[in-house]
């Protein structure tokens, strides 16, 4: 009759889970393994800047360059001279081309030569256009000698 309350079948091959997983171990998990990997990148930031000034304070020592005693007759090595300090010398060269590239300035003032930030040249360069050959603001090239005609090569005869 349909006002009785259904029975569900009772088998008990079949099982299932009567409770939901618990959510704490997997936030415990999480955190810790957060915390872990925080440590590890700021363990290896400290042992990376350990490693760099070492670098640098052995980098000052000649290595293979002569002592600056070792000097024949008070005077230097012959060139070419070794770089003591390689990344330092680097890292001023790279310091001077980004100043370079980046900022106005005059190369030479008699010839009216001046120097603008890289970025600005291609925006003029994208607003102006490059020049065209048959362009009338372009100065043309200086003509060229008339290249010599040559003779036409006698037709041979076969017997």
């Amino acid at each position: 009759m349909p006002t009785e309350p259904s029975k569900h079948a009772n088998n008990p091959e079949i099982r299932y889970e009567k409770t939901d997983a618990h959510v704490r171990p997997l936030y415990q998990f999480l955190f810790w393994i957060s915390v872990i990997t925080i440590l590890t990148a700021i363990i290896a930031m400290v042992i990376l800047r350990g490693l760099e000034s070492w670098r640098d304070k052995a980098s000052t020592l000649p290595t293979m360059a002569e002592a600056p005693s070792q000097t024949w007759m008070g005077q230097p090595p012959p060139a070419p001279r070794l770089q003591i300090q390689e990344p330092k010398d680097l890292a001023v060269f790279r310091k001077e081309e980004q100043e370079i590239l980046t900022t106005y300035g005059i190369v030479d003032r008699e010839k009216g030569i001046y120097r603008i930030p890289i970025e600005e040249a291609m925006k003029l360069t994208l607003e102006r256009g490059l020049p065209v050959v048959g362009d009338p603001g372009v100065a043309p090239a200086a003509p060229k000698a008339p290249a010599p005609k040559a003779k036409a090569p006698a037709k041979a005869q076969h017997p």
